[in-house]
This record gives structure tokens, C-alpha cells and sequence, in this order.
């Protein structure tokens, strides 16, 4: 810390101050004196460049040079001038940075614009490192009457923005991850799918020329993009498959062909059914050649034969259909009410654009028994865990599997306890005849007794070991009947009598 208005090591024949005095030391004033901050601390950065910071009172320095020193030791350091900057000029570095794909660039730059610049752009980033800041922008951006998921969608941009800060060194910290930020919460709305006579009756609303691709979107589970994009080369007909290996999307107001969401390509089973609409298509829509830039508007042209072109055998223009032919669509099949005498567009349905009927896809899977991961390879998801959040609800007749296996539970266990109240109770030693047991007679009709055997001793069981033979003693004979200890046969003790 040094004295920006006396020399630290001034000469003996130097004129002191007549304005500042000290018993310590020697004041003599510089040519500074009185201009500016009087006390400056100066340090050396995490780079090992030399910074100063001038401050008016003593104190305020002392207390500067100790914070310094603690945030040096820590690697926490924030260069002060940089932190000066405003988030605006901050957000167009990160924007600038971004390696996203153009559609996704353009949507961030519009979201850094209307939302973060916006209220934002002006302050700078050292002033954000208040948790209490960001909290009144989310409640700015709930009085604006933003849906939920479009306000975390903005959070995590600006926490993004503000995260590559951190590590430029000009934030100790991001303060959206500070734990009295709350974002707003708002009961996720689950996917109520299509009836099939809803999809069918939407699917035959559609142009002649595009409902068999209505009937792709539903039979393999497309976005609207793979439709749009989906060429002659794509079908194996004779394996039973379809390849999505691109989709047509817009950036900005330019059509350019790019890999499917997610840069994921994929393969999805061709049933037979859907196969005959698609060589039903094509002969009666020929293929054609449509030549678009790939992934951005410069880039290298490709062409492909698509199966889905407009009138003027284009490539679909998604704002265009959305608002035409898939409007009309729904008002034939009463989704939506025709459009009203006077107005200029039909009304808005955000809840059922084409991506119904991919959801009714994933139902009609699901309901089938397919696994979470096979629908998740379909519907070219990154991860079958967001499949098994999205679509495990689409059940419809999963409560009455539920209901059934347990009835049949139930009903399996009365069944058991009926037959063996039925059942006549059994002296011991009774052998089951064939009725009792449901075993079939080797006989039918009335059982018989063998040849030699008596017909009262046909019931007899027959012991399985011969009974050990029991010496007659006074202890075992007293109360026993003269026969019971008696080893001789019935005939050699009729013949001896009893003596």
C-alpha cells in the first residue's frame, strides 16, 4: 500500500507538506498531491502481471490489500478493470465463442437479446455477483407471462454466459448456482396421445400429395424435418427398414438439409402396410430432385431425391405448412373449429402439431410391449431414460393388465380353495378311485374286484411291507383277542382248535 500524495523515501532537503504531517515519517508531496485517490495497493496477479487500485481513505485500502492477498492464495483473483464490462458486451463474446449449429446459434442470439440484454446488458459483471439480482430478473421474466419451460430455458443461457465468466477469472463465482436462486416451478404437462381415429382422421385432412406422409410421420415415428427430408435412397423395401439420415430445416428464413436432431441417424422398421402406401406414393408422386444447402445457408449444396414436395415440387417450408395444409387438416377432423368468418388465420393448436403423431407412434409401441429401448432407438432419442420420462405414462391399457394379472391371482387361489371344499373327506387308509383322483379308469364303468378276493375285501389296502410278526407276551396279550398274537394262518388254527 503506498501514498499516492507523499513521497515514500524523500529527500532531507526537500520541503515537507504543510497540508498533511506525521511523527513517523518525513511527508514530502509528490506531484499527485491532492489529484485522485490518495491510497493505492498494488499486487501482483495470478499471471505475475502488477495491478493498483487507488482508494480515498486508509482503511479502505488496508481492507483491499488484505482481500487481495487471501483471493491470490486461493486462485480466486478477479482482475477488477475486466469486470467492468457490461453483460451485453460479455454476452456478445460468448455468443461469438458458440460452436452451436446455425439454427440453435440464431435462437440464442435472440434469446440474449430480448431476454438477458434486455433488462440486464447494462450492468456489469461484477455487479451480478448477487444472487438477490438474478432472482429479480426471474421474477421480471414471470411478470412478463413467460411459460415455465421457456424461463429455464433463459436461466440456463445467462447461467452459461455467466459460468464462462468464472473461468475467464472475471467472476469468483456463478451466481445462478447460488441456492436462493429458485426458478419457477410449473406441474409438467403429460402427453395425452391421439386416438387412432383422430390420427386417421387428420392423416386423410392432409393434401392428397402428402398423407403418405402423414402416415410415415405415424408408422415409423418421424419428426416433421425427417418427413420433409425423406428420400427414395432411405427405403430398403426388400430388409423391411427405413433410414432417417436427414431432415430439411430452416436458419432463419433459408431451407438447408442437416443430420436429424441430435446428429443422430438411425434405422426404423417398414411394416408391410406402411410399405404399400410408399410405393403407392411414388408411383402416383414421383421422386424429386431438390438441391439445398447442407447445414447452413452456405453451405455445400447436396441433392436428394425427396418423396415430399410442395405444389411448385419444392421442399416443404415447415412455417408455411404449419399454417396451411396441417391447420386445415385439423379443422376437417375437428380438432380445431374452422376458421371464422373475417379472420385471418385458424386458430392456434401448440398441442397438436405434427409431433402428435409421432407420440401416438410411441403409444401404439409401447401398448404393444415394445421395450424403452427399442422406442428409443426409433425415435433416435440420445438417451432411453428421457424416452422412459416422456412416454411411459402413453399406457392406455396397462391399468387393465394391472387389473387382470392380479384378478387372475385371486381368481386362481378361490378356484384352489372351491375344489378342496368339493372334495368328500377321506378316512384313513382310503384309496382314491379313479373319479376322486381324475385320473381315468383304465376300465370304465363299475370297478371290480379281482379274481380270488371277496367283493367286501376289494377296498382293502393291501400293506406295501409285511408287518413285523409280535411274540404273544403277558403285557401285549392280556387285553388282545386270542388271534391277535397268533403267527399261524386262519386254516392251521381252525385245524388245531384251542387247547
Amino acid at each position: 500500500m503506498y501514498d499516492r500524495w507523499n513521497k515514500s523515501h524523500p529527500k532531507p532537503t526537500e520541503a515537507e507538506c504543510g497540508e498533511h504531517k506525521s511523527r513517523t515519517r518525513q511527508m514530502v508531496p509528490t506531484t499527485d498531491h491532492g489529484v485522485g485517490k490518495r491510497w493505492q495497493v498494488r499486487y501482483r496477479d495470478l499471471d505475475g502481471r502488477q495491478r493498483k487500485e487507488n482508494f480515498n481513505t486508509k482503511a479502505e485500502a488496508d481492507n483491499r490489500a488484505a482481500e487481495v492477498d487471501v483471493e491470490i492464495r486461493r486462485g480466486s483473483y478477479v482482475v477488477p478493470a475486466e469486470t467492468k464490462q457490461t453483460l451485453g458486451a460479455y454476452a456478445q463474446k460468448w455468443l461469438d465463442a458458440n460452436s452451436v449449429g446455425p439454427t440453435t446459434a440464431l435462437r440464442y442470439e435472440a434469446t440474449v437479446r430480448n431476454h438477458i440484454v434486455e433488462h440486464l446488458g447494462r450492468r456489469e459483471l461484477r455487479s451480478l455477483n448477487q444472487p438477490s439480482i438474478i432472482q429479480g430478473w426471474i421474477r421480471t421474466l414471470q411478470d412478463a407471462e413467460l411459460e415455465v419451460s421457456t424461463i429455464e430455458g433463459i436461466f440456463d443461457i445467462l447461467s452459461s454466459i455467466l459460468g464462462m465468466a468464472v473461468e475467464d477469472g472475471l467472476l469468483p463465482k456463478n451466481p445462478c448456482k447460488a441456492k436462493s436462486v429458485k426458478l419457477p416451478t410449473a406441474t409438467k404437462k403429460k402427453i395425452i396421445p391421439w386416438s387412432l381415429e383422430r390420427v386417421l382422421a387428420v392423416i386423410a385432412g392432409l393434401p392428397e400429395r402428402f398423407q403418405a406422409g402423414g402416415k410415415l410421420a405415424f408408422g415409423c415415428g418421424l419428426r416433421q424435418g425427417e418427413v420433409f427430408g425423406f428420400a427414395v435412397e432411405d427405403i430398403d423395401f426388400k430388409g423391411g427398414w427405413i433410414h432417417v439420415n436427414r431432415q430439411v430445416r430452416l436458419v432463419g428464413t433459408k431451407a438447408v438439409f442437416a443430420l436429424p436432431k441430435g446428429n443422430k441417424i438411425r434405422s426404423v422398421p417398414l411394416p408391410a402396410q406402411l410399405a404399400a402406401v410408399l410405393k403407392a406414393h411414388m408411383k402416383d408422386f414421383p421422386a424429386v430432385d431438390v438441391t439445398l444447402p447442407w447445414a447452413k445457408p452456405d453451405g455445400e449444396p447436396k441433392t436428394f431425391r425427396l418423396l415430399f414436395v410442395d405444389q411448385k415440387k419444392r421442399a416443404y417450408n415447415r412455417s408455411v405448412f404449419n399454417m396451411g395444409d396441417w391447420k386445415r387438416a385439423l379443422a376437417a377432423a375437428g380438432v380445431i373449429p374452422p376458421r371464422e368468418r373475417g379472420a385471418r388465420y385458424l386458430q392456434a393448436a401448440p398441442e397438436d402439431g405434427m409431433h402428435a403423431l409421432r407420440h401416438a407412434y410411441a403409444s401404439v409401441l409401447l401398448d404393444a410391449g415394445e421395450s424403452i429401448k427399442a422406442l428409443s432407438e426409433y425415435l433416435g432419442h440420445w438417451d432411453p431414460g428421457f424416452t422412459l420420462r416422456t412416454y411411459t405414462h402413453l399406457l392406455p391399457s396397462s391399468e387393465t393388465r394391472t387389473r387382470k394379472a392380479i384378478d387372475d391371482a385371486f381368481t386362481e387361489k378361490a378356484d384352489a380353495e372351491t375344489e378342496a371344499r368339493r372334495r368328500p373327506a377321506r378316512r384313513p387308509g382310503h384309496i382314491s378311485t379313479p373319479s376322486e383322483t381324475n385320473v381315468p379308469s383304465m376300465c370304465p364303468g363299475r370297478l371290480t374286484a379281482p379274481a380270488g378276493i371277496k367283493k367286501g375285501e376289494a377296498r382293502r389296502p393291501r400293506p406295501l411291507l409285511a408287518k413285523p410278526q409280535v411274540r404273544a407276551t403277558p403285557s401285549n396279550t392280556a387285553d388282545a383277542p386270542p388271534h391277535a398274537t397268533d403267527a399261524r394262518s386262519p386254516a392251521t388254527r381252525a385245524a388245531a382248535g384251542t387247547r
